[in-house]
């Protein structure tokens, strides 16, 4: 049984869609809103993207034994999306698709694979049991459907947008109905419960050491088993800020597709550059790769700076001069939820989505540190553990200076 979370306020926007289970498939129920609130950086933790968007649904599989799901809608209108699938206790991925790989209907395309001045194109995806008979489910495609296992009690479906033409990519959430695995008929979708992945603990993180370092590597971020980003892979670090220091850092960035006929075997669908408080985990500043205008293949510089830096003025205009730069703001005095301001220990990721392992250069080919608290401290293996080593030019370094240094070494 999924863990109680007594969170009323979240259960009263998450759990309004309660009525009876009716296993006969002769008259399906009225559809219901399952998906709840719409989760972004403003509501949720674990250092979300401010480009993006989140829905969630979560059902016990131990009382609805017998139960999968069809989920069907139509393609949003965004640069990417996704469904992943988690054992919700736990928080570990089990499944997903992403936007590629899920065929459409007869009759639709998929526009993420072919431009089209089509539109309602629709797509059906399943979520069944391992060993459920795909014959008693005609419209299955075998590429179309994510699987879970009995020992799964609750099952966390989760459906990411990034940068949609509104909240809702243009169309309306998919529809979620319960199946009969064991006769393919339609059921009464089962009740939502409140998921894990949408309550977050409040951070407690501690200065380490390593945050007064002067040089701030970046590594790559651990999977973890707290309901991971299945299509997404980070490279991060963190470090303490002070009011009078800018932290700089310099890399060629992982090369993106301008057309959707490239999105199949590009190096990476996307990337961006995201900033969070280690005190909660929530994000405040971002960027994504088509707002800065570079070459490709050229080295870009971020600079990160306080907002209440006394010389913020002079940074900016310094860093006018730096080719292909550009400059993100972070105010520790912010107070969040908790009445905590956001503080100056930050960690910055840098986000591939759909990394290609096949390319050289990828982060996909890197080797995790597996340890939180002081990460660098946990660092075995350089060659493969911080990234502008093991990636060359195309991995970031960090360097924090003075204000007064910073500006200097530009006169």
């Amino acid at each position: 049984m999924c863990r109680k979370l007594f969170c009323l306020a979240l259960m009263a926007m998450t759990l309004g869609f309660l009525s009876c289970s009716d296993d006969s498939g002769e008259t399906p129920p009225a559809v219901k809103n399952v998906w709840g609130i719409t989760y972004s950086h403003k509501n949720l933790g674990a250092y979300p993207d401010l480009f993006s968007k989140y829905w969630v649904y979560a059902y016990e599989t131990s009382k609805n034994p017998d139960v999968g799901l069809r989920i069907s809608g139509e393609y949003p209108d965004t640069r990417f999306f996704s469904f992943s699938v988690y054992n919700d206790m736990t928080g570990e991925v089990i499944d997903g698709l992403d936007d590629v790989h899920i065929t459409p209907d007869k009759g639709s395309v998929n526009p993420y694979l072919a431009t089209t001045e089509s539109k309602g194109n629709r797509f059906t995806v399943y979520l069944l049991k391992q060993g459920t008979d795909l014959s008693l489910f005609p419209g299955a495609k075998e590429g179309n459907v994510c699987y879970f296992t009995d020992d799964v009690e609750c099952l966390t479906v989760c459906l990411r947008h990034y940068l949609g033409v509104d909240e809702f990519g243009g169309v309306s959430l998919p529809v979620v109905e319960g199946v009969n695995l064991r006769t393919g008929k339609t059921v009464t979708t089962p009740d939502a419960v409140v998921s894990r992945a949408t309550v977050m603990k409040q951070g407690n993180y501690e200065p380490v050491a390593s945050d007064d370092n002067n040089e701030v590597p970046f590594i790559l971020a651990p999977r973890g088993a707290y309901f991971p980003n299945n299509s997404t892979d980070y490279l991060f670090c963190r470090t303490k800020l002070t009011t009078d220091q800018v932290l700089s850092f310099s890399f060629i960035p992982v090369p993106v597709p301008s057309r959707v006929e490239d999105y199949l075997g590009a190096r990476a669908r996307y990337w961006s550059i995201c900033i969070g408080s280690l005190q909660n985990t929530f994000s405040y500043s971002s960027f994504y790769d088509k707002m800065l205008s570079y070459p490709e293949n050229e080295k870009i510089t971020v600079i990160v700076v306080s907002a209440n830096n006394p010389r913020l003025a002079e940074v900016k205009k310094a860093a006018a001069d730096i080719p292909y730069s550009y400059v993100m703001e972070w105010d520790e005095t912010i107070v969040d939820a908790h009445g905590k301001a956001i503080g100056d220990i930050i960690a910055i990721m840098y986000r591939n989505i759909l990394p290609d392992k096949t390319w050289e250069h990828s982060i996909k080919n890197m080797e995790p540190v597996v340890s939180y608290g002081d990460p660098y401290s946990m660092v075995t293996n350089p060659e493969t553990q911080i990234a502008h080593i093991a990636l060359g030019d195309y991995g970031p370094l960090g360097v924090k200076q003075t204000t007064d240094e910073f500006l200097n070494k530009r006169k």
